[in-house]
């Protein structure tokens, strides 16, 4: 893909032996993303572009599939999970990313923040939003919740607010420490109680 000085959006997928995972997630966001653009033709199901390389056959696997009003372009990486221990707060009040933006430079100088921890929490107007990386969830009392305000509706997300097992949360950032747990989300990262950590490690 040529860079054409045209907006870019991406989806990151989740392949895992051949399957993509919350395909139809992934295809209402890339509708959503190529209508955003007025991209010249439309696909209507993202797997019609994906053919996974024959040295990641039965593996799990990142795919990237990025895009813009006229291109698009796949790409096929091993994936390594980060380990999330800590995260710092950070404050920004401008940021917008309600689309999968391909530029993350204003994500990445907020990252460059982090210190001696591993993730970010990112407030907006007083709000908890997301990490750099996904969404976030919280427990309390037995129960998960993610912020109603989030920076990207996350397909991930969408998935376990429709079954249920999230409820959305209006959290400001003085009311985290209320929480008992936090937990990062994302298209490669399920739900896994075991990747949540307490919130005294939020600084």
């Amino acid at each position: 893909m040529e860079k054409t000085g045209l907006v870019m959006l991406f989806e990151t997928l989740a392949i895992n032996n051949g399957r993509i995972l919350n395909l139809d997630y992934h295809n209402r966001r890339f509708k959503q993303g190529q209508l955003f653009l007025h991209c010249q033709s439309m696909i209507d199901d993202i797997a019609d572009i994906i053919c996974v390389p024959d040295e990641f056959n039965n593996k799990f696997i990142r795919c990237r599939v990025t895009y813009d009003k006229y291109n698009i372009k796949v790409e096929y990486f091993g994936y390594t999970p980060k380990s999330i221990q800590s995260f710092k707060i950070i404050e920004c009040d401008e940021i917008d990313y309600a689309y999968k933006y391909d530029d993350r430079n204003l994500l990445n100088q907020l990252l460059s923040q982090k210190g001696d921890c591993d993730e970010i929490i990112i407030i907006k107007n007083g709000l908890v939003t997301d990490c750099s990386i996904g969404n976030l969830l919280f427990l309390k009392d037995n129960h998960w919740y993610t912020p109603d305000t989030p920076l990207l509706q996350g397909t991930q997300r969408a998935y376990l607010l429709e079954a249920q097992k999230v409820h959305l949360a209006n959290i400001d950032k003085n009311d985290i420490w209320q929480y008992e747990k936090v937990m990062m989300i994302n298209s490669l990262n399920a739900f896994d109680e075991n990747r949540a950590i307490l919130t005294k490690y939020i600084v």
